[in-house]
């Protein structure tokens, strides 16, 4: 005798005992409880449908001979994994505010910049002061910003001369004054002669010779590079003469002057005095 799955129609082969009596199934397929009236009962298919019920029985429960044993579990598949969640990515480095901070930067800078070579155009001998005050460094940027302008030469004069063996030289002279506030020390004085070429020969103020009449050319080259003592200065408001001797000069000269190109501030002011003669 078999039975039918109303859901499924799943065949099961019922037992032949019982078959006078209302019985409730279970369908070991998809779990569907009907009954099956004795009116309702089916005979028994073809040889096939009969062994493929003899294998299903095992499978199929009965409410009326349930026993103790734990119902049938089934086990559904497991949910599929969820696709990872995406990382947000970090937000981008703005461009747009490093240039700004980089712009404003260079904006105050230059502004400092500005505002401190005002400062020292306008008002040197304080600019002077402030930086001669830093230490350790401080004397080296005071001799840094010195302007050579605040040594004047004054009673520029150029001359022929003869000197020892008979040498015909060209002697400029004057006198340089000290306009700063402080005094200087180390001036350089530079001559120069234009006629078919310039030449040019550089002194320090404070060690050239007075007079060059009873010199030779070599004792005069020589003199041209000896530096004054190391505690010369020039005081403000002193002066001091200067000689620079060109030996064998143009015969074409047609111009000649002299400038300061280089001084430095005493690293100590000198105990007083007036400054060496030359």
């Amino acid at each position: 005798m078999t039975v039918r799955c109303p859901r499924c129609d799943t065949l099961y082969r019922r037992p032949a005992e019982g078959l006078a009596e209302e019985t409730s199934f279970r369908c070991a397929s998809c779990r569907h409880v009907f009954t099956v009236p004795p009116d309702e009962r089916e005979p028994a298919a073809d040889a096939e449908e009969t062994t493929a019920a003899a294998d299903d029985e095992e499978r199929f429960r009965f409410d009326d001979e349930r026993d103790d044993a734990e119902d049938v579990v089934i086990q559904e598949p497991p949910p599929p994994p969820r696709p990872p969640r995406p990382v947000a990515a970090p937000p981008p480095v703005r461009s747009s505010s490093t240039a700004r901070f980089a712009l404003r930067a260079c904006l105050f800078v230059t502004l400092v910049y500005g505002a401190l070579s005002l400062w020292v155009y306008t008002a040197p001998d304080g600019a002077l002061r402030a930086l001669r005050r830093i230490p350790v460094i401080g004397g080296q940027l005071a001799e840094a910003r010195f302007d050579p302008a605040t040594v004047e030469l004054v009673g520029l004069r150029g001359e022929y001369n003869r000197v020892r063996g008979d040498q015909l030289v060209f002697v400029i002279s004057g006198t340089a004054v000290n306009r700063a506030a402080v005094a200087v020390q180390g001036i350089q004085v530079q001559g120069f002669v234009s006629g078919a070429e310039t030449r040019r020969l550089t002194v320090f103020c404070g060690a050239a010779p007075r007079e060059v009449h009873d010199l030779s050319l070599r004792e005069i080259a020589l003199l041209q590079t000896i530096e004054p003592p190391r505690d010369w200065s020039l005081a403000p408001g002193e002066q001091a003469p200067w000689r620079v001797v060109f030996p064998s000069p143009p015969t074409d000269l047609r111009e000649f002057g002299a400038e300061v190109v280089a001084m430095r501030a005493p690293k100590r002011r000198p105990p007083g005095g007036p400054s060496s003669p030359l």
